[in-house]
């Protein structure tokens, strides 16, 4: 699967590059949510530095792009395979110690770079041995447009969050959690509508575009999504493989436009087997330079699970 990964990633010319499993504190933490920190193992060193186990390659990565940026030019495409840890329940598919397949696209905001992107991850998915597989994709812009107009905008991040669980807890649960995050229950209900949205990518895109009316942000969002799909089917790729899904928001803080998840036919349940997005502003925090970023991650152990299960190892 390692070899399949990497003989792909390279035909899209990603280069390798491998980064520490430490890093200092203060570059993990606050970047993935409330409940990334939490899941953080941190300890002191022998020197009495603060330091934390990396809990996904993307941040260590907008740190090193932040270093070296100056050597490396942009667009710097790499990709990175290697284990992280999360102290989360261990439940099917899901370690507290995991590999990560990822590749970025780092100095572009390109909308090539996107449909690149999708690209990647079907031909991985093909790659590996999957013919029934859909990529759900959403753009974090028309949601945060959406909260704007529900008033929402201020608790953007603790909303998306909650909405990120709507597949594993369900929209009750959903709900309340919007609602610990002072949603009324009244604004959780639309987020929860809206997020509900059915029918063809077109008639979803025709439907996002009324409701975002008025919201900028929404409209860009909405245009941005339209280009995505346009793209990816002009390259080839089956209108059934590649689905429109309002709900997907992804979990880490960091993201900023286009979100991917990737879900077996086979077996949902599992949860997303290779998931990414657009993060712009993560090197922001390392430099003053613009180094926008764009990418994905294949989840290996999760992806071997379900493998097993369908008999496929």
């Amino acid at each position: 699967l390692i070899d399949t990964a990497k003989r792909v990633y390279r035909s899209y010319g990603f280069s390798p590059i491998d980064t520490p499993a430490l890093e200092y504190l203060e570059v993990l933490t606050g970047k993935g949510g409330e409940e990334t920190d939490r899941q953080l193992y941190r300890f002191q060193d022998h020197g009495g530095r603060e330091v934390g186990m990396r809990f996904d390659l993307t941040v260590p990565l907008a740190r090193f792009v932040a270093q070296h940026i100056s050597e490396l030019g942009t667009p710097f495409k790499r990709y990175h395979i290697a284990a992280v840890w999360r102290g989360e329940n261990t439940q099917r598919g899901r370690y507290r110690e995991f590999m990560q397949c990822d590749f970025d696209t780092i100095g572009t905001r390109s909308v090539a770079a996107d449909i690149e992107t999708v690209l990647v991850i079907h031909d991985l998915m093909r790659a590996i041995g999957f013919d029934r597989f859909t990529i759900r994709v959403n753009n974090r812009t028309v949601l945060n447009g959406l909260l704007d107009k529900l008033g929402l905008g201020e608790k953007a991040a603790a909303i998306l969050r909650a909405l990120d669980k709507l597949s594993k807890i369900g929209p009750d649960k959903v709900a309340e959690e919007m609602m610990a995050a002072d949603a009324t229950a009244e604004q959780a209900a639309d987020v929860l509508r809206l997020s509900g949205l059915t029918g063809s990518n077109e008639q979803i895109l025709r439907q996002l575009e009324l409701l975002v009316a008025g919201s900028e942000m929404g409209q860009e969002g909405v245009a941005r999504l339209s280009q995505i799909l346009d793209g990816v089917r002009a390259a080839g790729v089956a209108d059934d493989q590649v689905a429109l899904d309002v709900s997907i928001a992804r979990g880490l803080d960091y993201y900023t436009g286009a979100v991917f998840e990737t879900f077996l036919e086979a077996l949902p349940n599992i949860g997303s087997v290779c998931s990414g997005g657009r993060y712009d502003n993560l090197a922001g925090l390392y430099t003053k330079q613009d180094l926008p970023g764009i990418g994905a991650s294949l989840g290996l152990d999760r992806l071997l699970a379900a493998m097993e299960e369908l008999g496929m190892i």
